[in-house]
């Protein structure tokens, strides 16, 4: 892959991988590209080109259609490294990672095929050797979240490359200020639970914000005990921590813990990530009765906050086994919102329903951009990306999904916060090359559904399913969606495909 596409001096090049699954391929059947995004693609094989332990769109779409499939790696993600990724990568070396360049590899990768050809037994085996250009068999592009955007722009960008494209709860609409993350989940929480948290929430962050030192003190430790303890009042976890140590820990990192059962929401939602969670401290780990006020409403703010330490001890988040974190994932994907994106989940002091601290501030957000990657401008340039229309794009052959409850719905096209245009979808099919009429799109929201769940369907169970920190394969909550987000993208096939010969590029 050139290192630099729009540079012609520069002759630089790297290894960018991808995996091919053509079981089903027929000549003149459709390209289907799923994009891994901001992850190593490999952990995705089984359960994308593979089918491991259930379906998956892009393989059930190459089946119906004759075609063949192929899952994408992101530059400067898994393996297909430019540079070694760590904290010594330079500022000269992070240039390509961007928003055009990474577009321009799919562009790059779909035109390097031949134009003609036949099949043999050397085009089997090599599918570089494949007719598979886009101005020869249509390429259709699906991807969930960051991926999902990426196939928006294409089809904005580059129409006579990429033909179609399923974009599953893509925040398109890039941001600096992301107050509303945390929106979406306070939107789901039981009423009583929703009460208690924005008071707890408020009632620390005053605390910390305020002059007694005691006070803060004695919170800074009740917080760091609660999670380092464990379930059934084990606190021996917490056996090395002093007031001077918990006095020595910043208000940011203290205050979050606030937001441990969180963690994981935008993957499993309200009833298997946060739900048990409710339920621990509106009964008081099971020694009372809940209101339906909430406890602060009907008893005090003291005995909601240590219901609240409770129920986070006992959950006890961190205990559950998963594989560490991915350095050069973490990095790189904090390289593109702090240089393009933004995407700042910050807590909003505004919000009088906020239960996420306010601590977490835009300019904390900034900062620890500024401190990583001192070569960026102050702020990050969104408009590289909204320059495709973000909440106002209206491409052609794109079906949009979201999750109700899903956090990045609040930047995608089904967003419903104040300053969005509250765009509404049709699941009428456009005609080939049209957007959907008027303001509306073409696009569906899952009832009571999160993030990316409807690109994979898991039939039989798999333990990488009960550990919560495994997130990079869209863990679906429900075979719904899958169903019908795939019965709705094939029907619009249906009708799009016959005219991929068309002359009509029309946006």
């Amino acid at each position: 892959m050139p290192l630099d596409h729009f540079n012609a001096s520069n002759q630089a090049t790297f290894p960018n991988r991808y995996w091919v699954n053509a079981t089903y391929y027929e000549a003149g059947g459709p390209v289907f590209l799923f994009d891994s995004g901001e992850q190593n693609a490999e952990p995705l094989l089984p359960y994308y080109l593979q089918e491991y332990h259930g379906l998956s769109a892009v393989m059930q779409l190459a089946k119906r259609y004759r075609g063949i499939a192929f899952l994408w790696e992101h530059r400067y993600y898994g393996d297909s490294l430019p540079f070694p990724v760590n904290e010594n990568t330079t500022a000269a070396q992070w240039q390509y990672l961007n928003t055009e360049q990474a577009l321009q590899d799919v562009v790059f990768f779909a035109e390097s095929f031949p134009q003609t050809g036949h099949l043999t037994n050397s085009s089997s085996s090599d599918p570089t050797k494949l007719p598979i250009h886009p101005s020869t068999v249509p390429w259709i592009f699906l991807g969930g979240s960051y991926p999902g955007i990426r196939g928006a722009l294409l089809r904005v960008r580059n129409p006579s490359t990429i033909f179609a494209t399923w974009a599953s709860s893509a925040p398109v609409e890039a941001q600096v200020d992301m107050a509303s993350y945390y929106k979406a989940a306070e939107r789901s929480l039981t009423r009583n639970c929703s009460a208690d948290w924005v008071a707890v929430t408020k009632f620390v962050d005053d605390t910390l914000n305020g002059t007694n030192e005691t006070l803060k003190i004695d919170l800074k430790f009740d917080l760091l005990k609660a999670r380092l303890s464990g379930p059934g009042g084990n606190t021996t976890g917490a056996d090395g921590l002093t007031r001077q140590k918990a006095n020595a820990t910043n208000n940011v990192d203290v205050a979050s813990i606030l937001m441990d059962p969180l963690d994981f929401y935008q993957y499993y939602g309200f009833q298997d990530s946060v739900l048990p969670f409710c339920n621990l401290l509106e009964t008081q780990n099971s020694t009372a009765e809940p209101t339906e006020g909430g406890i602060a409403a009907s008893k005090s703010i003291d005995v909601a906050f240590d219901a609240f330490l409770v129920a986070i001890a006992e959950l006890d988040y961190a205990a559950i086994p998963g594989d560490p974190d991915d350095p050069v994932q973490d990095l790189s994907w904090m390289r593109q919102y702090c240089s393009e994106y933004g995407f700042y989940q910050r807590g909003d002091p505004e919000n009088p329903l906020s239960i996420e601290t306010s601590f977490l501030s835009l300019e904390l957000f900034q900062q620890q951009c500024s401190e990583t990657f001192p070569d960026l401008p102050p702020s990050p340039q969104v408009q590289l990306v909204n320059k495709y229309g973000g909440w106002n794009m209206t491409p052609s052959n794109v079906l949009f999904t979201n999750g109700e409850f899903d956090p990045w719905r609040t930047m995608g096209l089904a967003s419903i916060e104040s300053n969005s245009p509250h765009r509404q979808p049709t699941v009428s099919v456009p005609p080939c090359n049209s957007p959907a009429p008027g303001t509306s799109f073409f696009g569906l929201t899952h009832a009571n559904m999160v993030h990316v769940s409807d690109m994979r369907v898991l039939l039989v169970p798999d333990a990488n399913h009960s550990d919560f920190k495994t997130v990079g394969f869209y863990s679906p909550v429900s075979q719904a969606p899958f169903y019908t987000g795939l019965g709705l993208f094939q029907l619009a096939l249906d009708e799009w495909l016959p005219c991929f010969h068309s002359t009509s590029l029309d946006m």
